[in-house]
C-alpha cells in the first residue's frame, strides 16, 4: 500500500524506453498541466490537519461526541473543497472549449521548493498575488488551529471568525479568478529604441505567455521577419536578437502567443549601422 502511495510512476516514456518517473504521492496534488495545484493543496491540508486532530480526539475520548463540530470547521474545509471543484470544473470547461490546452510544459521534478513555487503561481507559472494569498491565509490559519489544539487536545478550537472569514474569501476570489478568460496581449514599449543588428532587444508589455500555460515562448517579429528569444522570458518581458536580414530603418515589433493572441506596436524600433 505504501508503495501504490509513494512509490514512482513512469512519466512521459516513449515506447520501449524507460522515461523520467514521478513520485505517486505528487499525483494527488497535480493539475492538468503537472504543476501543483493550489486548491488541492489547500483541500489536502484541512482535510489531513482536521483528520489527525478527530483521530487525537477519538483516542482521548474512544468515541467522538456527536454534535460539537464547529459550523467554522465546515466552512474551513467546505470553501476549500468547493475551490478545488470549482478550480477543476472551470479548467475541463475551458479546455473544452479551446480556450487552453493545459499541456504540460515538460517534466520537472517535483520537491517541497517547486511545489511552493507552483501553489503561489499562476497557470503561466509567474507568482500570483491571488493565490499567494489564498496559501499564506490557509497556513495562518493551520497554524492558530495547531497551537490552540495543542493546548487542550480533547477538542477542536474555536477559530477566530474573522480569520475564517478571510480564509473562505481568499478561496472565492481564487476560484473567481481562475474564471476570468485570459486577457489580451499588449506591448507597452521596447528598449532600447534604436540600435545596430546585434542588439538585444527588451520587449515589455503583458499576455505574452500562452492562457494554457504551456511554457513555450512567443513569436516576436521585427517588420515581419522572426527574431530569437533570449534566456528566461515572463509573462510581461522578452528578451530578443534582431533577425539577421532586418533592413536599416524604422520597422514595426509583434508578438504572438503560442495560443494565437497578438499585439503589434508601430514604429516601435530603428535598426542602425
Amino acid at each position: 500500500m505504501l508503495w501504490l502511495v509513494c512509490g514512482t510512476k513512469s512519466y512521459g516514456a516513449a515506447q520501449g524506453q524507460a522515461g523520467p518517473t514521478r513520485r505517486r504521492f505528487w499525483y494527488i496534488f497535480l493539475g492538468a498541466d503537472d504543476r501543483v495545484s493550489t486548491s488541492k493543496v489547500q483541500f489536502a491540508l484541512w482535510t489531513l490537519a482536521l483528520s489527525y486532530a478527530l483521530l487525537v480526539i477519538a483516542f482521548h475520548d474512544a468515541v467522538y461526541p456527536s454534535g460539537t463540530l464547529d459550523p467554522r470547521y465546515l466552512l474551513l474545509l467546505g470553501f476549500p473543497a468547493g475551490a478545488a471543484v470549482s478550480a477543476k470544473a472551470i479548467t475541463v470547461g475551458q479546455i473544452a472549449g479551446g480556450a487552453v490546452s493545459k499541456s504540460s510544459p515538460g517534466f520537472e521534478k517535483k520537491t517541497p521548493a517547486t511545489a511552493v513555487k507552483d501553489i503561489v503561481a499562476n497557470d503561466q507559472g509567474d507568482l500570483d498575488l491571488g493565490d499567494t494569498q489564498y496559501f499564506l491565509f490557509t497556513l495562518v490559519a493551520l497554524a492558530a488551529f495547531f497551537i490552540a489544539f495543542f493546548h487542550d487536545a480533547t477538542k477542536l478550537p474555536v477559530l477566530p471568525d474573522t480569520l475564517v472569514a478571510l480564509t473562505s474569501a481568499s478561496a472565492a476570489a481564487y476560484v473567481a479568478k481562475k474564471a476570468v478568460p485570459p486577457g489580451p496581449v499588449k506591448i507597452t514599449a521596447v528598449s532600447p529604441q534604436k540600435g545596430s543588428v546585434a542588439t538585444i532587444v527588451k520587449i515589455f508589455g503583458s499576455g505574452f505567455s500562452a492562457a494554457s500555460g504551456n511554457g513555450e515562448a512567443p513569436d516576436v517579429t521585427f517588420g515581419g521577419l522572426a527574431a530569437a528569444v533570449q534566456g528566461n522570458w515572463t509573462d510581461t518581458l522578452v528578451r530578443v536578437t534582431l533577425p539577421p536580414t532586418l533592413p536599416i530603418g524604422i520597422t514595426d515589433v509583434q508578438v504572438t502567443t503560442s495560443d494565437g493572441r497578438t499585439a503589434t506596436l508601430p514604429n516601435a524600433f530603428e535598426l542602425t549601422l
